[in-house]
């Protein structure tokens, strides 16, 4: 039996991106999407040739006819800042006036920002929430030394006037 081959093209670019997938699960999407174009399968024979549910492989070709290769190249990691109340560059522009107020030798403290945090957003938040924002922008707890670090200990106490 003769199969049609749907859209030549991009039967090489699937196999060039094959050759550089570095996990087996998108190796696998691949693999599910070049049987159908190349060979014509069946979902039903895609998902017992590869040991997935029928629902994932049409899943995937549908995300296939509708992204095309993007659906591999461009691709996110899983993961990430799905919940937050400002992008960074929000947060960033909303730290510029705590930066000039420290910058000139005031002294911040965490619950003025919190305050104002609160009332950028318009809700509670924790403080936690405050303290890694700080730490994703690079901010740290400044605190004075408890002595100089160019400092002499025995030549202090040389010095020192007997009693």
């Amino acid at each position: 039996m003769k199969v049609k081959i749907r859209r030549p093209e991009l039967l090489d670019a699937l196999l060039e991106q094959q050759k550089k997938v570095k996990d087996i699960q998108q190796w696998r999407q691949i693999e599910a999407i070049w049987l159908r174009e190349k060979l014509g399968m069946t979902g039903s024979e895609v998902a017992e040739a590869l040991n997935y549910k029928l629902q994932t492989v049409h899943m995937l070709w549908h995300r296939w006819l509708s992204q095309g290769m993007l659906l591999f190249t461009g691709k996110k990691g899983r993961g990430g800042r799905n919940h937050s109340y400002m992008t960074i560059d929000d947060e960033g522009l909303f730290l510029k006036a705590f930066t000039r107020r420290a910058e000139s030798g005031g002294i911040l403290a965490i619950s003025q920002i919190h305050t104002a945090y609160e009332e950028r957003i318009g809700k509670k938040v924790s403080l936690s929430t405050v303290y890694r924002l700080l730490y994703r922008h690079g901010w740290r707890k400044v605190s004075p030394r408890k002595r100089h670090p160019k400092s002499n200990p025995e030549q202090q106490e040389h010095i020192k006037k007997p009693y």
